[in-house]
């Protein structure tokens, strides 16, 4: 499921400096996010804010495969449901421009194409990554859409030889969802450190930098916990 954490609204005071945060002991989390969740879509922004994208992996996975192509409009259920996650996003995390597009869009090509520039190209995985969110959750764009993908990617500067919907963007795609499931995270978004520590849906910004800068923990900590 795409879900997100009802915190409360953060208190500047208490929020830790970006130096602070930039202390990190941790060289890489994994981030996992569907491009049609707004919580993953306010959390990718909040990571860029604190400066802390760069050091996250991005790994696409789809927590509603059983999407149509193209997109069903005027589905009330599907629709309300959307509104309902970014009026609660707005409520969250109210510096994320975002708003309810009027379908939800099976991700399954836009996540292929992030992992092939991820795998071809990869200094411009994350912009392609980010604009993909933006083209949906600030235009409204229908992110299934083949000929939608290939205009991100050049406005994000993807060069043209990168094989958007080939095999090996597909393969990895497959990789990240596998690493997913076999993690049993249960949804999106979810921000993994190496010694396995998760920090589950759109968490504020105090939590976020604690989560990066506390130290690493030995493997076996948090099963005594």
């Amino acid at each position: 499921s795409c879900t997100g954490i009802h915190w409360p609204s953060p208190d500047p005071r208490r929020t830790p400096a970006a130096s602070a945060v930039r202390e990190t002991p941790v060289n890489t989390v994994t981030f996992f996010a569907d491009l049609n969740c707004p919580y993953s879509h306010a959390l990718t922004a909040r990571l860029q804010a604190l400066g802390l994208l760069e050091i996250c992996d991005w790994r696409g996975v789809q927590h509603d495969p059983s999407l149509p192509v193209p997109p069903r409009t005027g589905d009330r259920r599907v629709v309300g449901a959307l509104e309902d996650d970014v009026d609660a996003v707005q409520l969250q995390a109210p510096e994320v421009e975002i708003m309810a597009p009027p379908f939800k869009p099976n991700t399954r090509r836009a996540i292929a194409a992030v992992a092939a520039v991820h795998r071809q190209h990869a200094p411009r995985a994350s912009q392609f990554q980010r604009a993909l969110g933006a083209a949906l959750w600030v235009r409204g764009e229908d992110i299934s859409d083949g000929a939608v993908i290939n205009e991100v990617a050049a406005w994000a500067g993807v060069p043209g030889w990168v094989d958007l919907d080939g095999p090996a963007g597909h393969r990895l795609a497959d990789d990240w969802d596998m690493d997913w499931v076999t993690r049993r995270l249960g949804g999106v978004p979810r921000l993994v450190r190496p010694d396995g520590h998760v920090l589950w849906g759109l968490a504020t910004a105090a939590d976020i930098a604690e989560f990066f800068s506390s130290p690493l923990r030995a493997s076996g900590e948090f099963r005594r916990g």
